[in-house]
């Protein structure tokens, strides 16, 4: 008989987030059976699929993105508090994700926001679906925040980037974190310091620091000048590094059992026509971890 149940933190990370696909595909094809889906930001919009038992839906939607299709869907306005409103997106996944209250889905599912008002995080887990997916998903400056009861409200990575603690309240008992963002920093890091702007792959390959290191050093002198960060650069990257400090100092109270950090630096931020790589990312990282899963395949023994 069944002890313990699996739940899954479904980390922050914009375009990176379709790894999370990979991730649950491949953990339910090792024979995992998930019990509980919190999410924050894009981890909200994947975690809320799976726990309404439509990834299937959302995972072809996503794959058959091409780069004028995310233009497409990017409705710009500068009235509304963010750069996007959101609304072609969002309706899109309205017919997507078919379950319009949280308590209706197959699996016990959360999300998590920011209350700009307060400072606090905001745990959805009764109500209305869309709207917690939604909040959970409006990066600050980037999409617009979500009124809720007299407040407005944010992407949850501010105050959680990976909701280890909503997992557990929800009544896990063995936790799987999928963090993103351990990586966030070297594709901007690499942009801002090339003379070129042009992204190395050789810089992020298995190799350890050593290799890194002597790859730089063949360089050699470089004269050019260097170019300028662009404003989506810097405003990304700054709350990248600060969603890392929040994230490191969170899981260090409250570490996860299980942690899984997908590697594709080289997807940005809105780079979600690229959900191939990220997506076999999220497989790669299932299989690196394998020795360690494997035992949460008994728990139903």
């Amino acid at each position: 008989m069944r002890q313990a149940k699996v739940g899954l933190a479904l980390g922050s990370g914009a375009a990176k987030g379709w790894a999370h696909i990979g991730v649950v595909n491949a953990l339910v094809e090792m024979g995992i059976k998930i019990d509980v889906v919190a999410g924050c930001s894009v981890g909200a919009l994947v975690g809320a699929a799976c726990a309404c038992q439509r990834l299937p839906v959302l995972e072809e939607w996503v794959r058959s993105f091409r780069a004028w299709d995310v233009l497409r869907l990017m409705d710009v306005s500068w009235r509304r508090g963010g750069l996007l409103r959101g609304d072609r997106v969002f309706s899109h996944v309205r017919t997507i994700i078919d379950h319009q209250v949280i308590e209706t889905c197959p699996l016990r599912f959360g999300a998590v926001a920011t209350n700009l008002s307060t400072g606090r995080e905001l745990w959805f887990t009764r109500g209305d679906l869309h709207s917690a997916v939604r909040a959970s998903c409006s990066i600050p400056g980037l999409l617009a925040p979500v009124s809720h009861n007299g407040y407005w409200l944010v992407d949850g990575a501010v105050v959680n980037p990976v909701p280890v603690s909503l997992t557990r309240a929800m009544g896990a008992d063995i936790v799987i974190a999928v963090d993103l963002q351990h990586d966030a920093h070297l594709m901007s890091q690499e942009l801002m310091s090339s003379p070129d702007g042009q992204y190395n792959p050789d810089l992020f390959a298995e190799a350890d620091w050593r290799e890194r290191l002597k790859v730089r050093l063949r360089r050699g002198p470089v004269h050019k000048k260097r170019r300028a960060p662009g404003a989506m650069e810097i405003m990304t990257t700054s709350i990248q590094v600060l969603e890392n400090r929040i994230k490191l100092n969170r899981m260090a109270g409250d570490p996860p059992d299980i942690l899984l950090q997908p590697r594709c630096p080289q997807i940005s931020t809105l780079d979600f026509h690229r959900a191939e790589e990220a997506i076999a990312a999220g497989r790669q990282v299932v299989e690196d971890h394998f020795a360690e899963l494997q035992p949460l395949v008994a728990i139903d023994e």
